[in-house]
Order: structure tokens, then C-alpha cells, then sequence
């Protein structure tokens, strides 16, 4: 609405409605009126108003429609423009932030220009006198397939065999799968924990990971809430022996998707939120902390789908 820009363009250039009131030769009680929609400027106030904001009078004047995300079937949107392989627009900017970021929280040394050249031109832009290790780069063209995997797949159950091929997409390849121990696409051999926290024992994670999903299939409407829970049980097992938070988080993305649910990445800088939320949440201290930090990176991510789909 009209009243609503002009308070808004005012309080961007830290204007007072007294100073509008003298430059449009009004009382300060009518620019008042202005802001609550309760009088309109004539075309002349309109004029001036859009010279002191310095913008053109279409800017001022143009309705702008609140962006509404319900709209947007943001699975069907990122098939269609992986399908396409569009450049520089939503699919393209979460291959990238996914991948820089899960790999980052887990100890890669790629930095996010990296990521994004390995992405756009398969080469690696390397840094002067800088070693890079060979597992941070299949690691992150591996995440890349791993995402165009999920997608494919995205409104289908969730199922073990499906969690397994996610973690064979993402270590095939690496040194981990030159490991007799190591199994790549499969549970565990060799106990593991996260955060100081014991997980699960191998012999026992078929069981815990079966009634985890039995518990996740049961439930008669999933929102983010569920998938955040879903997430922090899934890590306290931590079923593989590497790159249980990367196939959790992706995991956790995909059943946003299937539920028409804002998804949400989590990134570097959140990190120590994050790990913070899930172990409070796994010791049964607090839920709000993980959900919180969840919730955030939503946010973030409805911040893209603005920028890249908003018309």
C-alpha cells in the first residue's frame, strides 16, 4: 500500500515526518494520514515525495503482491531447472550453498569461490602454494550428484536402501572406500561418536535405523518439526562411519520437499548452533536450540527463493 512505502522510504532516508511536512508545504499531521492510508497525496505530493526518496514515481506507486511461498511447488522447480541446467538461478545457487556448506561443517578446506568453479567448470581454481586434498574435491562433486539424486527421488518414501545409496553416491570414490573397514553405501563396522556423545553400536544400528523409520512412517502429518526430529535421532545413531551429518541434512532437505516444506541448509557460519542444538536435543536438555537454528537457515533459504522467483 502507498502509506506503508512512504513510511518505509522515509525511515530509509532517516527523515521525520515533521521535515516531509515542510518540504511538501503540509502539516506533519498529514503525512501522518499519508503513512496510515487514511488520505492520499494528490499527484503533486507524489512528485515530491518520489524526488526526496529519489526514485521514479512508478516505484512509488507500483502494488507490489506479498511474496507467498504456498504458490511455488519448489521440487517441481528445482527438477525442472536441473532438467534445463539453468545457470545462475535457484538450482544452480543450492547446488553450490548445499555442497560448500555441509562439507565445510565437516572439515573441508575448499572455500565457497572453489566450490562454485569446481561446480561451473569441473577444474579446480587453485590457490597459490595451497595443497588440496583430493577427497574434499570428490566429496564435493560427489555431494553434487548426491543432490541430483535426491531430487529425482525426492517425493518417494524414505527407505534404508535409499539412506545407503545416498552415502554410496557421496564417499564412492574416496580413500574411505580403499579401507578394509570402511564399507561405502553401508552401516558400519566399527563403533563411532559424535561430540563426545557414544552413538550407536554397529550390531545394533539395523534395528535403531528400522524403528526410527517405522516411527517417521507412522506419523499421520510430518512438518519440520518431525523432519527436525527425524534428524537429530537419525545422528545420535550415526549409522555409517563417515558423513552421517552430510547424508542426515540431505535427508532432511529431501523430506522437506516431499511435504511442500521450505527446506533448509545449514551453514558454516551456524555450525556451533547447530551442534550445540543437537546435542541438547539428544540429551533430552532442549529441543527449542536445534529447532531454532532449523528454523533460521529456513529462513535463509525462503530469502533465496525470494531473490531467484519473485517476478
Amino acid at each position: 500500500m502507498l502509506g506503508k512505502k512512504i513510511k518505509i522510504y522515509r525511515e530509509k532516508k532517516k527523515m521525520t515526518q515533521t521535515e516531509i511536512a515542510e518540504i511538501l508545504g503540509v502539516k506533519p499531521a498529514t503525512i501522518s494520514k499519508y503513512e496510515s492510508n487514511t488520505l492520499e497525496p494528490n499527484i503533486e505530493s507524489i512528485k515530491k515525495l518520489a524526488e526526496i526518496f529519489e526514485i521514479s514515481i512508478d516505484e512509488l506507486l507500483k502494488d507490489e503482491e506479498e511474496f507467498n511461498i504456498s504458490k511455488y511447488n519448489i521440487l517441481g522447480i528445482l527438477r525442472e531447472q536441473k532438467n534445463m541446467k539453468l545457470k545462475g538461478n535457484l538450482y544452480h545457487n543450492t547446488q553450490i550453498t548445499f555442497a560448500y556448506n555441509t562439507n565445510h561443517i565437516e572439515g573441508s578446506k575448499l572455500t565457497e569461490d572453489q566450490t562454485r568453479y569446481i561446480y561451473e567448470t569441473n577444474t579446480l581454481l587453485a590457490e597459490k602454494d595451497s595443497v588440496t586434498d583430493l577427497d574434499d574435491i570428490l566429496e564435493t562433486t560427489n555431494h553434487f550428484k548426491l543432490v541430483d539424486y535426491m531430487l529425482d527421488i525426492a517425493d518417494k518414501k524414505l527407505t534404508e536402501n535409499m539412506i545407503k545409496e545416498f552415502h554410496r553416491i557421496l564417499k564412492e570414490g574416496t580413500s574411505d572406500g580403499r579401507k578394509d573397514w570402511f564399507v561405502v553405501g553401508d552401516y558400519k563396522k566399527l563403533s563411532n561418536e559424535v561430540g563426545g556423545l557414544k552413538t550407536t553400536e554397529p550390531k545394533n544400528v539395523e534395528r535403531d535405523m528400522k524403528k526410527i523409520l517405522e516411527w517417521y512412517d507412522s506419523l499421520e502429518q510430518v512438518t519440520i518439526k518431525e523432519i527436525i526430529e527425524f534428524h537429530a535421532k537419525f545422528e545420535k545413531i550415526h549409522p555409517f562411519q563417515d558423513g552421517n551429518g552430510r547424508i542426515g541434512r540431505i535427508i532432511a532437505f529431501k523430506e522437506c520437499l516431499k511435504n511442500n516444506i521450505v527446506p533448509f541448509i545449514i551453514l558454516d557460519k551456524d555450525k556451533l548452533f547447530y551442534y550445540r542444538g543437537l546435542n541438547q536435543y539428544q540429551n533430552n536438555k532442549e529441543k527449542g536450540f536445534l529447532i531454532d537454528t532449523c528454523l533460521n537457515a529456513q529462513d535463509q533459504y525462503t530469502e533465496m527463493l525470494k531473490y531467484y522467483l519473485k517476478r
